[in-house]
C-alpha cells in the first residue's frame, strides 16, 4: 500500500500578509512539529512542492488577474479590482511565488495520486474563496479548483467535494456550478451572520449542474450533534448516491469552538465522527482516492492539534490523549500562552449565541429543504 502523500517545505511560511493578518502561516509547521513528534510523519510520503507553470494557473484563473497579482506583489500596490490590497488580502513582496507554491503544494500531490497513490493531505491547501479574477478571503489562487481541473483535463472522473470550514466555499462551488461531474457540499455558518455571505439551500448548481451543488448553513453556536446530523443525513446519501471517483475534503478547523473568527461550536467528537466515515467511504468507493486539504483556523496551536489528529485518523494510527512536551514548549516559546494541552477536547463548549432550540429547530428546516432541492436529481426520495 503506497503511503500518504504529505507535501511540506518551510518555503510555504512565505504566504504572510502582514504580522497582526488573522492567518499566521505558523499554524502550517506547528502542525508539522506536532505530527512529527507524535511520530506520525513516519508514515507518510513527504514531499517538497514545485512551482507551477502558469498555464496551470491559467487552467483556471484569468490571465489579466495572475497579471495584476505578480505586479502588485512586485510594486505592492494595491489593485482592488481583483481583490488585492484589501483588508483580507494585502499585497507582500513576492506574493505571486507565494500564493503560486500554495497551488504547487495541492497540484504536485493531485498528479501523486493520478499515479497510483490513494490518500494524500496537504495541510496548506484549501484556499477556497479565490475566484477566476478575484483574490478573496485570505485566498489568491484557488488550489483545489486548479487541482481538480487538472485532473478533468487528463482523464473523466466524478469528484465530490466536502467543505466543513466554518465559511461557504464559494471559490469551488462557483466554479464547477454548471457541472455534472463535480458535486460540492459545504456545511458553514449561514451567509447572514458570516463572510463570504453566500451559500444557500437554494444555490444547488445550474444547467447540467442542478443538483450538484449543495449547501448546508447553520446558525451560530452549531456544533458537534448539529454537525454530526448533517453528515449523516445529507452527505452520506449524497456520496453513496454520487459513487464519487475522487473524494476532496477541506478540512478547515475555524467551527471549532476555541476559533477566534466564527460563531460555531464544533468540538473533536464530531470531527472524528466525520473523518472516520469518510475514510471508510473512500476506501470503499473511491478508485483514485482520498485528497485532504486544510483550510480556516486562526488560533495556530489548536490547528496544529486538530489537523494532526485529522492525520492520524486518516492513517489509522493513535496519538497519545496528550500533546508532548517538546512541542508545548515550542508553543511556549513562539509566544502562545492559551491553548489545550489535549490532543482532544477536554470538554465541549457550546457557545449560546443563539437558544439552541433555536439552532436545531433550524437546522431540521434546512435538510428537509436540501432533501427536496438536491436529492430527486440524485435518485434519492
Amino acid at each position: 500500500m503506497s503511503k500518504l502523500i504529505y507535501p511540506y517545505t518551510d518555503a510555504l511560511l512565505q504566504y504572510e500578509f502582514k504580522e497582526d493578518h488573522p492567518l499566521k502561516p505558523d499554524r502550517l509547521s506547528l502542525t508539522y512539529e506536532l505530527s512529527q513528534a507524535v511520530g506520525l510523519l513516519k508514515h507518510v510520503k513527504l514531499i517538497e512542492p514545485t512551482m507551477p507553470t502558469r498555464e496551470d494557473l491559467e487552467t483556471f484563473h484569468s490571465q489579466a488577474f495572475i497579471d495584476a497579482v505578480i505586479e502588485s506583489g512586485d510594486s505592492l500596490t494595491s489593485r482592488p479590482e481583483y481583490g488585492l490590497g484589501t483588508m483580507d488580502n494585502p499585497v507582500f513582496p513576492n506574493l505571486y511565488d507565494a500564493a503560486a507554491r500554495y497551488v504547487g503544494a495541492t497540484l504536485d500531490t493531485m498528479k501523486a495520486m493520478m499515479n497510483g497513490a490513494s490518500k494524500a493531505f496537504v495541510i496548506s491547501g484549501g484556499l477556497h474563496h479565490a475566484h477566476e479574477s478575484m483574490a478573496s478571503g485570505f485566498c489568491v489562487f484557488n488550489d483545489v479548483v486548479v487541482s481538480i481541473k487538472y485532473l478533468q483535463q487528463q482523464r473523466t472522473a466524478k469528484v465530490l467535494y466536502l467543505d466543513i470550514d466554518a465559511h461557504h466555499g464559494d471559490g469551488v462551488q462557483n466554479a464547477f456550478y454548471g457541472s455534472k461531474d463535480v458535486l460540492t457540499i459545504s456545511i458553514h455558518q449561514h451567509g447572514q451572520t458570516l463572510f463570504p455571505g453566500t451559500g444557500y439551500v437554494h444555490d444547488n448548481g445550474s444547467g447540467e449542474g442542478v443538483g450538484h451543488s449543495v449547501n448546508v448553513p447553520v446558525l451560530p453556536g452549531a456544533g458537534s450533534d448539529e454537525l454530526i446530523q448533517t453528515f449523516d443525513e445529507i452527505v452520506v446519501p449524497l456520496f453513496d448516491a454520487f459513487q464519487p471517483q475522487l473524494l476532496v475534503t477541506q478540512l478547515g478547523v475555524d467551527a471549532h469552538f476555541l476559533d477566534p473568527i466564527a460563531q460555531l461550536s464544533y468540538s473533536s467528537r464530531g470531527y472524528e465522527h466525520v473523518l472516520r466515515k469518510l475514510k471508510e467511504m473512500a476506501e470503499k468507493t473511491c478508485d483514485i482516492g482520498w485528497l485532504a486539504v486544510g483550510g480556516g483556523g486562526y488560533h495556530p496551536v489548536n490547528v496544529a492539534r486538530l489537523w494532526t489528529l485529522f492525520l492520524s485518523l486518516i492513517l489509522d494510527k493513535k496519538v497519545p490523549s496528550d500533546m508532548p512536551d517538546s512541542f508545548v514548549q515550542l508553543c511556549k516559546e513562539r509566544g502562545y500562552t492559551k491553548f489545550p494541552m489535549s490532543m482532544r477536547d477536554d470538554e465541549e463548549v457550546v457557545q449560546l449565541y443563539l437558544p439552541i432550540e433555536e439552532v436545531r429547530l433550524h437546522l431540521d428546516r434546512v435538510l428537509r429543504q436540501v432533501r427536496e432541492k438536491v436529492f430527486p436529481w440524485h435518485g434519492l426520495w
